[in-house]
């Protein structure tokens, strides 16, 4: 009997001693996630990364109005030249802020707005034909923007004479020109200014807003990282490849076909997505992201860490698309097995990027796709 009550005290104090254990496990890992500094976090996403790189996009979009109004005063091959140069920095400098489509730049609809692609060439061309057009219907959402501009100084097949002479000929295709950039600057300078702490300040609710769920705006930043990434490995790379043709490669599909210079706008888009993620700002300052949350809680990716394996997957899938010759449009028919090998390395690093980093930071992604990733 004595043998009895001491087994079945040895047991019960066992079992104590396991949940006492498991419930001290539990509540320690909230605790280390919650020393994480995720307001510092925000703070330096939204001040050294966010604002300076709408500011930037905003004073090219200011740059690229006034010399189209120099263009359109007086229209000849440097005019047209020097504003050929200034779009493709402006191109590449909304790379660097099309990630961030949430708060004003959600409620603008500004990805749409400034870069729906591929351009829809007949109704630019019925838009100037006519005279009489309204950028803000849906019909025209792929009339204008980057890739109208793109169509419009560039053309498909045509020379600069050519080119020149449209101009020359025809007053409303000037104005057409510059009323799309007109309408992207006067959007770019909203959202930048609802940003602002002596503006709107969102980045002031942008930094305090610290949840990883809906709404949250962790939760926010890492949907949209995510929804950003799917856009460049499927309409910039996979569409035009022929993921989704059956392996017929698609070349007019390419983000900025007309002048030939998608790869290089690829490349700023994935360096952006990945400056991010490391909370390092475009002149390579590096502060607090999401590698050193990733890092903090210590989430793992097999025998290692999640975020070295995020990190040396962004630099593989880098080097796989320096390998891809320019244009992308000649690249996806002649050398596809290249632009294949990029486009598996993007396949992989989108796992990492939207199912196990939210996993790891408790995020919920809330839209929808259907690629199969």
């Amino acid at each position: 009997m004595k043998k009895s009550f001491f087994l079945l005290g040895f047991i019960c104090v066992s079992f104590a001693f396991i949940i006492s254990s498991c419930k001290k496990k539990e509540d320690e890992e909230p605790e280390i996630e919650n020393l994480f500094n995720k307001s510092g976090m925000l703070s330096n996403i939204g001040n050294n990364i966010i604002i300076p790189q709408y500011e930037m996009l905003k004073n090219k979009l200011d740059s690229l109005y006034q010399l189209c109004l120099d263009f359109n005063s007086n229209t000849n091959l440097g005019g047209l030249n020097t504003l050929r140069s200034h779009f493709h920095e402006t191109y590449k400098s909304y790379q660097w802020v099309s990630t961030f489509e949430f708060a004003q730049a959600e409620i603008d609809i500004l990805r749409a707005n400034l870069n729906t692609f591929p351009c829809d060439t007949t109704q630019v061309n019925s838009n100037i034909s006519s005279g009489v057009y309204d950028l803000n219907t849906v019909s025209n959402i792929d009339a204008k923007g980057f890739p109208a501009i793109d169509f419009l100084l560039y053309r498909s097949n045509q020379n600069d004479t050519y080119i020149l002479s449209v101009f020359n000929s025809s007053v409303t295709a000037k104005a057409y020109l510059l009323d799309i950039i007109n309408e992207m600057k006067s959007k770019v300078t909203v959202v930048y200014n609802s940003w602002k702490s002596d503006g709107g300040n969102y980045v002031s609710t942008f930094q305090s807003n610290t949840g990883s769920d809906v709404g949250g705006s962790i939760g926010m930043l890492v949907n949209q990282l995510n929804f950003d990434f799917e856009i460049l490995k499927n309409a910039r790379i996979g569409i035009p490849l022929g993921k989704q043709t059956l392996g017929i490669p698609l070349p007019e599909k390419v983000e900025a076909y007309y002048s030939g210079i998608s790869l290089d706008l690829i490349l700023h888009h994935i360096q952006n997505i990945e400056n991010i993620y490391l909370g390092r700002s475009k002149q390579g300052d590096d502060g607090l992201g999401l590698d050193d949350y990733l890092a903090h809680i210590n989430a793992r990716y097999g025998a290692g860490s999640l975020n070295d394996a995020i990190k040396n997957k962004f630099n593989t899938a880098k080097s796989k698309l320096l390998l891809i010759p320019s244009p992308l449009s000649q690249a996806v028919v002649g050398n596809s097995a290249i632009v294949d090998n990029a486009y598996a390395e993007l396949q992989q690093l989108i796992v990492l990027l939207k199912v196990d980093m939210p996993s790891a930071l408790g995020v919920l992604i809330t839209y929808q796709d259907n690629d199969g990733d």
